[in-house]
């Protein structure tokens, strides 16, 4: 019973291999490659194609990273025009290494408007201070002299009670001597 669950086990193995083997041929059939001495010398050789470099300069590109690695794609863009000129993606990695070069440029623009910016906010940061630090000064002038305005209302209000009396006094003294 063993044996035969091995044989078994032995043989969905195999079959999973088969097919794996056919997929890869499939997918090798749809490619562009005519050569085959071409194909059989680029599954030996080290060097990747140029479709594989164009694809890791797109993976470098994707979004599943964290951040792009424009550096890395650019590089490998350039290696796979130089490699393969006459390649079916030669536009297309021409037409990346292009936005890329727009990148650059838009990035060094945006790094100098950045430090232009942070220049002018802490000039702007300076100025605010300067302000209030004189609004501080000119609240505390006008707080004393609104004291001592105040208390001079409060004397003047005194003195214009002291009139008043003086002048209630003044008409009933009128009124005795009458």
């Amino acid at each position: 019973m063993l044996m035969r669950a091995g044989k078994i086990i032995c043989l969905i193995i195999t079959v999973v291999m088969l097919a794996g083997c056919v997929a890869n041929a499939v997918l090798d059939q749809g490619d562009a490659q005519t050569n085959p001495a071409g194909k059989i010398g680029r599954i030996f050789s080290k060097e990747p194609s140029d479709k594989d470099l164009f694809q890791e300069a797109l993976s470098y590109l994707s979004k599943d990273q964290k951040e792009a690695n424009y550096d890395e794609a650019r590089r490998r863009l350039q290696k796979m025009v130089s490699q393969f000129p006459d390649s079916q993606w030669t536009n297309s990695a021409e037409a990346l290494l292009m936005m890329l070069d727009r990148i650059f440029i838009l990035q060094a623009a945006l790094s100098n408007e950045k430090l232009k910016v942070q220049g002018e906010h802490s000039k702007l940061t300076k100025e605010i201070s300067k302000i209030r630090d004189n609004a501080e000064q000119m609240e505390g002038k006008y707080s004393v002299e609104i004291v001592r305005l105040q208390q001079e209302n409060e004397q003047l209000k005194k003195d214009i009670q002291q009139l008043k009396n003086l002048e209630i006094q003044l008409e009933r003294r009128e009124k005795m001597m009458r």
